[in-house]
């Protein structure tokens, strides 16, 4: 019993203090957003479900693809899936990279316009 007690003690500080690592807000403002493809929470509702629409289907893409390599059991058909599957995150790691890219020039793009505006001023 007081081991289970230690344990339990343990795991609810372990929770806490993780908290604290938690994602600060940059200067651009975005937070948690930035991890749903720099949504803001005041973005339009419906570019927001299009884009969770897209999330969702992708996400049961790779779990369909998934259940398909735990249930073969012909190594050479399961690794033609696993094969699929990487080829799929390769094509969206690349596309998440691509939009990462574009929003990284598009902040220089307006601190160099900060920078020219202070020059002017």
């Amino acid at each position: 019993m007081k081991t289970l007690t230690k344990v339990i003690l343990i795991t609810a500080l372990s929770a806490l203090s993780g908290q604290s690592y938690a994602q600060q807000p940059s200067e651009h403002g975005m937070g948690m957003g930035s991890m749903m493809g720099g949504m803001q929470h005041d973005a339009d509702p419906a570019k927001m479900t299009e884009h969770l629409k897209k999330m969702q289907a992708h996400m049961l893409q790779m779990h369909d693809l998934s259940n398909k390599i735990l249930a073969e059991t012909d190594p050479k058909k399961q690794q033609a899936l696993k094969d699929q599957q990487l080829e799929i995150m390769k094509a969206h790691h690349m596309e998440m990279m691509a939009k990462h890219q574009q929003k990284a020039g598009q902040e220089v793009d307006h601190s160099q316009h900060n920078k020219l505006n202070n020059v002017t001023k």
